[in-house]
């Protein structure tokens, strides 16, 4: 194992942390030489947990917080407002404060009233020299497979980034340019910090082969093996369900003042009737005979069976004009899809969840409002 001089680049982040006070450092697997030049220097390096309940620091100090991946943990105990805070108090004192990670700021959800790592200027090990995954440095001067680095550094992206990665080079088949156009800021610095992409004259690129071969091949390994519950997942099957529901109520709303107490066996058109009764009596009412026996058919439809009932004229558009519904079933099936099959659920997914969520609330059809 040969080290490399990391001193130009550590003192090109000092001179950052001089000017911007707190900086985001992503480094992970795939540069841990420079993780331990940093730990090498003349620095303060302390975990987070251990930052949150030692005293404050000297003034003028500079302090490096590491491990704040932990903080990603479902029982990590440590709240990023109370980070902010005492990140502040140190700075306001003249210090200044590296956020040491191996995950990504986009794997961070967001805080209300707390905009630290937004407010944090970014670097990431030096890396410009890396134009194929054999030349990250855990590979060449670590001697770390190329695949073994791939997967790690794809698990310290997270499964939101994963998940970014999989619509874009599996599901849209995508490559190049075009498939960095698919990735939002964030997700773009983040695979800059693993050394996926570079800028090179003034242009992003893939530091994999042209059809990026090594990295789908290793995404699919992570992905396969991701079985840890995402950040977002309660809110999104809240959401979710909540939407259902309240389509399902104006639709039986709907019903019962078209049909009367006849609504079970007429709201159902099509192959609806026995297909309904087919999965009802599959796996509760197994004594059922016929629809009038359910105490709600609707219940047994899915999302997509129960929007083409908007189709008759008994139930109607529901208070949305079609080109909203349009929207709804563009936007929120391929959710529900995803949560149903236990599929990755996207970065953007929670944020259209909860606006059609409002959408519905507000315009949605309900009896007697």
């Amino acid at each position: 194992m040969n080290e490399v001089d990391y001193s130009q680049w550590l003192e090109s982040i000092f001179r950052k942390v001089r000017r911007f006070s707190v900086l985001f450092l992503q480094i992970g697997a795939s540069s841990e030489p420079a993780r331990r030049a940093l730990r090498a220097s003349n620095l303060t390096v302390i975990s987070v947990a251990e930052y949150l309940v030692c005293e404050s620091a000297d003034a003028h100090r500079l302090i490096v917080i590491d491990e704040l991946e932990s903080m990603l943990r479902s029982s990590a105990e440590i709240s990023m407002g109370a980070l902010r805070e005492r990140v502040l108090a140190d700075v306001d004192s003249g210090c200044g404060v590296i956020l040491l990670s191996r995950a990504p700021r986009v794997a961070f959800p967001p805080v209300p009233g707390s905009s630290l790592l937004d407010d944090a200027s970014f670097g990431h090990a030096p890396l410009d020299g890396v134009t194929a995954p054999g030349q990250l440095p855990t590979c060449v001067i670590d001697g770390v497979a190329v695949d073994e680095v791939i997967r790690t550094a794809l698990t310290e992206l997270g499964p939101e980034v994963c998940a970014s990665l999989d619509r874009v080079v599996y599901e849209n088949l995508l490559v190049g340019k075009a498939a960095l156009d698919q990735l939002d800021a964030r997700e773009l610095e983040a695979l800059d910090g693993v050394g996926f992409t570079s800028i090179r004259n003034q242009k992003r690129s893939w530091n994999f082969p042209k059809y990026l071969k090594p990295l789908k091949e290793s995404l699919d390994a992570v992905l396969a093996g991701h079985v840890e519950p995402q950040a977002q997942l309660a809110e999104i099957g809240s959401g979710l369900w909540q939407i259902e529901r309240m389509i399902r109520r104006a639709v039986r709303q709907r019903a019962v003042a078209a049909w009367g107490d006849k609504w079970r066996s007429q709201c159902l058109n099509g192959a609806l009737p026995r297909v309904v009764l087919e999965r009802a009596t599959d796996s509760a009412y197994y004594g059922a005979v016929s629809l009038k026996q359910l105490r709600d058919p609707l219940e047994w439809l899915t999302l997509s069976e129960l929007l083409s009932l908007k189709d008759r004229k008994e139930i109607g558009d529901l208070g949305l004009k079609p080109a909203m519904w349009r929207h709804f079933a563009t936007q929120i099936m391929p959710i529900r899809n995803r949560l149903a099959h236990m599929r990755m659920l996207r970065p953007e997914d929670s944020a259209e969840v909860a606006k059609w969520l409002r959408v519905l609330e507000l315009k949605l059809f309900v009896e007697g409002a």
